[in-house]
């Protein structure tokens, strides 16, 4: 893949992004207290939860293994946050569910979809074409911009484990 290809898919997930978000002001998400038998066959919401968000992590991971940059100090510190973000929603999340809830396999399947898109996105910024600032090392993580990025990611990492408990 070169830089161009990735620049348009890039383009297409934020189009796509805006769609999703005008069409749910239009259908219900069917899932969790909306969902009908419409959606589909389902399967038990914490074993859903776990397939829809586990292939993210597991494709970050793999693109990191597989990079000769992995061990440079910013794509490893978020690198990081990434997986530990992930870890947290695929992994420790779903165990800390309540209830019997069910998920249809129709969502399930898009979730995939968008994760492992997000993964490779995600992952392709970091490892197949850096930001070349990147160089700069553990200098570009005292940039305002790293800091203010981490922090925000720190806060909104907060407010997430809050909810869900």
């Amino acid at each position: 893949m070169n830089s161009t290809i990735f620049s348009y898919l890039v383009g297409l997930m934020m189009c796509l992004a805006a769609v999703v978000f005008v069409s749910l002001y239009f259908v219900t998400a069917g899932y969790g207290q909306f969902r009908t038998k419409q959606w589909g066959w389902s399967i038990a919401g914490k074993v859903a939860w776990m397939l829809m968000e586990l292939p993210v992590f597991i494709v970050m991971l793999g693109i990191w293994w597989l990079s000769p940059l992995k061990w440079q100090l910013p794509q490893l510190v978020f690198f990081l946050l990434f997986e530990l973000h992930y870890l947290q929603r695929s992994l420790v999340f779903p165990l800390l569910m309540k209830g019997r809830s069910l998920m249809p396999v129709s969502i399930i399947t898009m979730g995939i979809v968008f994760n492992v898109a997000n993964g490779v996105l995600q992952g392709g910024g970091l490892y197949w074409f850096p930001n070349p600032d990147y160089q700069d090392g553990a200098a570009y993580l005292l940039r305002w911009n790293a800091i203010a990025g981490i922090l925000l990611f720190l806060v909104g990492m907060a407010v997430n484990l809050h909810s869900d408990h």
